[in-house]
């Protein structure tokens, strides 16, 4: 299958209507978008099956090279979100997933998870600092966009009552690692099935070993039980799904 992402179809999804996602990141939700219109698009082709059988798989292929392609950037772009407290990703995306033909979903699934294991051979853990700095940095271009019309509303609701500000929540640093850590473990269920034995291995020094001391422990019991769902959702695996 070709992993060449057509740009006229990638320039027409933006103008395809879709499902939007309730994401707060505007980055993910973009991508997430592109995803729902490439879904939308791949099954409208599937259902009206014109042209010859050689035509529509043409159709299918090129269709679904987009989505995978799209799989991986967003898995690329999870990692580092993740690490920030932005874990609906996930869950956004299995459900994409499950809106695909059963012979392309592991398509999906095995591109993002490439996206995801190439962000994180790359990226160091960050600090709860660094996630601050780099959520503001992916905000500051939208910011600037709604400022104008923010600023109008807020004249509009200061005219009719007092605005009370909401206290804000502050999470446990620890959750934001054993997200991580339970993610890891999910993802490391079909690499070490499909033979890559030293998946564990890595995984707890890089990622738990990247964690402070005193957690560790915790969040081991994270990673395992991240293993054990992924167990779960694979459990029609086969060796021959692992090529």
């Amino acid at each position: 299958m070709s992993r060449i992402v057509p740009i006229i179809l990638i320039c027409q999804l933006f103008f395809v209507s879709g499902t939007a996602v309730a994401l707060e990141d505007q980055g993910l939700s973009s991508i997430m978008s592109i995803i729902d219109k490439a879904v939308e698009a791949f099954n409208a082709n599937t259902d009206e099956a014109q042209g010859t059988e050689e035509e529509q798989k043409a159709k299918a292929e090129s269709s679904s090279a987009t989505i995978v392609n799209l799989s991986r950037t967003l898995g690329k772009l999870s990692y580092s979100r993740l690490q920030c407290g932005q874990a609906d990703v996930l869950g956004e995306f299995t459900q994409r997933v499950q809106k695909m033909p059963d012979e392309y979903r592991n398509l999906m699934r095995d591109a993002f998870q490439l996206g995801f294991d190439k962000s994180k051979s790359e990226t160091a853990l960050l600090s709860e600092d660094e996630c601050e700095r780099l959520t503001q940095s992916r905000n500051l271009t939208d910011k600037k966009i709604e400022a104008n019309v923010e600023e109008e509303e807020e004249k509009e609701v200061e005219k009719k009552q007092k605005v009370v500000e909401k206290p804000k929540i502050v999470e446990d640093p620890k959750l934001k690692h054993f997200r991580i850590a339970e993610l890891s473990g999910q993802l490391a269920y079909k690499r070490k099935f499909c033979g890559d034995d030293k998946v564990i291995t890595r995984d707890f020094n890089e990622v738990i070993g990247a964690m402070p001391e005193e957690i560790q422990a915790e969040a081991k019991k994270a990673y395992w039980k991240g293993y054990k769902h992924g167990k779960r959702l694979n459990s029609s695996l086969t060796q021959e799904k692992c090529f």
